[in-house]
C-alpha cells in the first residue's frame, strides 16, 4: 500500500471511457485532461475517484503502476491508461468515491455520494442522458432508479451490466405548446430535429406502457450548458445505485463560482 499511496485510479466516462492511474489530485487531474492533454480537444469531462486499493482480474492494475512515478525532472506521473474496453462494467460500486465534472475552461466541481430520496408522482415522462457505456438520449416514464434498473437488467437487450447517466431538464409540454404555436419553434435538445422531437413525445405520451423511446444516439452532454442537467448523476448495476446529486444554481454560484462561471457562459 505504501508505494500506491499517492497513486489515483481515476474511471473516465465521457468523453472516452478509461481507467487511468494518475499522481495528480483530482482538480489538477480534471483541468489536465481538459486544457492540458493532446488526447482530449473539448467538451465537459466526467470521471469519478475509485479505491486505489481495488483490484479485478480483468485489469493488469499492478503490473502497470510500476510505471505510475514522477519522472527524473520532479514531474508527477499525469496519466496511466490501465483499460479502455469494458471499464464500467468491471468495477464494484463499492469502489466508487466521489465523482468530478471538469469545464471546458479546466474547472472542476466534486461530487459526493448522497441517498436517493426523492419521491416521484406518476404521469411524467423524462429525458435522460446515457453517459456511459452508450450516449443516447432516452424519453421515458420511469423514474431514475427504475430507468437504472431497466437498462441494467441482464435481460434487456439494450442495456449493460453497469451504466451512468443523467437527466435533461426539458419542460415537454412547454415545448409542446410553442411548436404547436410555431412550427418553426428551435429543438431545446441539440441535434434533434424539432418536428422529430415532438413526434417523439407524443408517441410515448399517447402510450403508457411503453417504457423508453430513443430520441438521438449523440450525446449532448457537450453540447448543452451543465445547468440544463437536472438532479444529479445515476450509477446502476446488479440491483444497486450510486447517487450524485448536483447543487442547485444558487448553491453552484455560491459556493463554486469558478465552476459555475465556466458553465453558464
Amino acid at each position: 500500500m505504501s508505494e500506491t499511496k499517492n497513486i489515483h485510479l481515476y474511471v473516465i466516462m465521457s468523453p472516452n471511457y478509461a481507467l487511468v492511474a494518475s499522481q495528480l489530485e483530482p482538480a489538477e487531474f480534471g483541468r489536465h485532461y481538459s486544457t492540458g492533454s493532446s488526447r482530449f480537444f473539448s467538451g465537459t469531462v466526467v470521471f469519478a475517484e475509485i479505491d486505489n486499493t481495488y483490484r479485478h482480474d480483468f485489469f493488469r492494475i499492478d503490473e502497470l503502476l510500476k510505471d505510475v512515478k514522477v519522472s527524473p525532472d520532479g514531474r508527477p506521473k499525469r496519466t496511466k491508461f490501465i483499460a479502455t474496453y469494458r471499464v464500467l462494467e468491471h468495477i464494484d460500486l463499492s469502489a466508487f468515491q466521489d465523482l468530478y465534472v471538469a469545464s471546458v475552461e479546466g474547472e472542476v466541481l466534486g461530487l459526493k455520494q448522497a441517498p436517493y430520496e426523492r419521491q416521484h408522482g406518476p404521469g411524467f415522462v423524462r429525458t435522460f442522458q446515457e453517459i456511459c457505456p452508450f450516449s443516447a438520449i432516452i424519453l421515458s416514464h420511469m423514474t431514475p432508479p427504475e430507468f437504472g434498473d431497466y437498462i441494467t437488467d441482464p435481460g434487456q437487450p439494450k442495456g449493460a451490466p453497469k451504466v451512468i447517466f443523467t437527466q435533461i431538464d426539458l419542460d415537454i409540454d412547454d415545448f409542446l405548446k410553442h411548436i404547436e404555436e410555431n412550427p418553426f419553434h428551435h429543438s431545446p435538445l441539440p441535434n434533434v430535429h424539432p418536428q422529430k422531437l415532438r413526434d417523439q413525445i407524443l408517441e410515448i405520451k399517447g402510450n403508457p406502457n411503453k417504457r423508453t423511446k430513443g430520441v438521438s444516439l449523440d450525446s449532448a452532454i457537450d453540447k448543452l450548458s451543465f445547468l440544463r442537467l437536472r438532479g444529479g448523476f445515476w450509477i446502476c448495476g446488479g440491483g444497486a445505485m450510486i447517487f450524485y446529486p448536483i447543487p442547485d444554481e444558487e448553491t453552484l454560484e455560491k459556493d463554486h463560482y469558478s465552476f459555475y462561471k465556466s458553465v453558464s457562459c
